[in-house]
């Protein structure tokens, strides 16, 4: 199959969407390409990611009538935002919100991250399928210092410019830790990626013990070189419908690296962390002081934790996600058969 990827960007969403799509695809034999721009090569299948914008929503209908097989891809629900995040409300105007509802509607598949985003968007097509989010199985091998003697412990989260207004559900509780003094006198340092020391004072981050190291512009160098040193993370999330509809990016992150992680007790994340076993869910604000002075002090606990938690995002490695990619690029005859 001559498949095509058109990413919407080249951020985490471009990465996890396209590019590993693409290598996925093309483990199974597939031709594939990826990137922002359509190929001017005759296509089989192509994947669309956010389509809405004028010019692509052309493009998607001249594709149609070509005869292309169309799969409009989704990871965020654009049809519930939420006002703190003024940048999307001020793109995903009614407009461009009608627009993608008529791409979804002519697309030959719909696929998203989760089954409530599906569930949003079964209302304006018929075949909506779940595709989660995968990484390359690689990444379960990365090594991992559980003591961390002789060394701070690094307590992270990650976000960006659009999801900042989480942050602040875990302030308090961060910039207690990063005051801490481990048993041995081990310092406890905080490191937040994607956001500049501005933005992090703003949230009321403060103290020599934070770090903010802004946004790193290549996904797979953030998995592998930034949050791998984590040693503790925190994803804290609003109960809001946006979020329910997301996809635990930061459990499947955390987890292939073997790092605990605490997260907000919402939709995605209880469907994926057994508290107390592979993660923490809170669900009131002090705990999450209580969970994060827990595993500071224990690394044991840290241990057991992530290597539970590795044990468990093992069955969401790419190498298992590619054949339901490869099940919606092809036209139902050719699965048949």
């Amino acid at each position: 199959m001559r498949v095509h990827i058109w990413t919407a960007d080249t951020a985490g969403s471009g990465w996890y969407r396209g590019h590993l799509t693409a290598t996925a695809l093309s483990w199974l034999g597939h031709l594939v390409s990826a990137g922002m721009r359509l190929p001017r090569a005759p296509l089989d299948t192509i994947i669309g990611c956010r389509i809405a914008m004028p010019g692509p929503s052309r493009a998607w209908r001249e594709l149609k009538d070509q005869g292309v097989r169309l799969v409009l891809d989704l990871d965020d629900d654009y049809f519930h935002l939420d006002p703190s995040n003024a940048r999307a409300v001020e793109v995903w105007t009614p407009e461009m919100q009608l627009s993608l509802a008529a791409n979804l509607a002519i697309s030959d598949v719909v696929t998203c991250c989760s089954e409530p985003l599906a569930e949003v968007l079964r209302e304006f097509a018929d075949d909506v399928r779940v595709v989660p989010n995968g990484l390359p199985a690689q990444f379960l091998g990365t090594p991992r210092d559980y003591q961390a003697e002789g060394r701070p412990l690094y307590v992270g989260w990650a976000g960006s410019g659009s999801t900042i207004a989480e942050l602040p559900l875990a302030v308090r509780a961060l910039n207690r830790i990063s005051q801490y003094r481990r048993p041995g006198g081990g310092e406890v340092m905080v490191r937040l990626v994607g956001i500049t020391p501005e933005d992090a004072m703003a949230r009321g981050m403060k103290g020599k013990q934070v770090g903010a190291l802004g946004w790193v512009p290549h996904p797979e160098q953030y998995v592998r070189d930034v949050v791998s040193e984590f040693d503790v993370w925190c994803a804290p999330y609003r109960d809001i419908a946006f979020n329910r509809a997301k996809f635990p990016t930061k459990w499947l992150e955390s987890s292939m690296l073997g790092i605990p992680l605490i997260a907000s007790d919402i939709e995605p994340y209880r469907r994926v962390i057994r508290h107390g076993e592979t993660g923490f869910l809170v669900r009131y604000e002090h705990e999450w002081g209580r969970y994060l002075k827990q595993l500071a002090d224990d690394p044991e606990l840290r241990q057991r934790i992530g290597m539970a938690a590795r044990a468990e995002a093992s069955g969401s490695i790419l190498q298992a996600v590619q054949f339901q990619w490869d099940a919606v690029v092809q036209r139902p005859a050719e699965v048949a058969t």
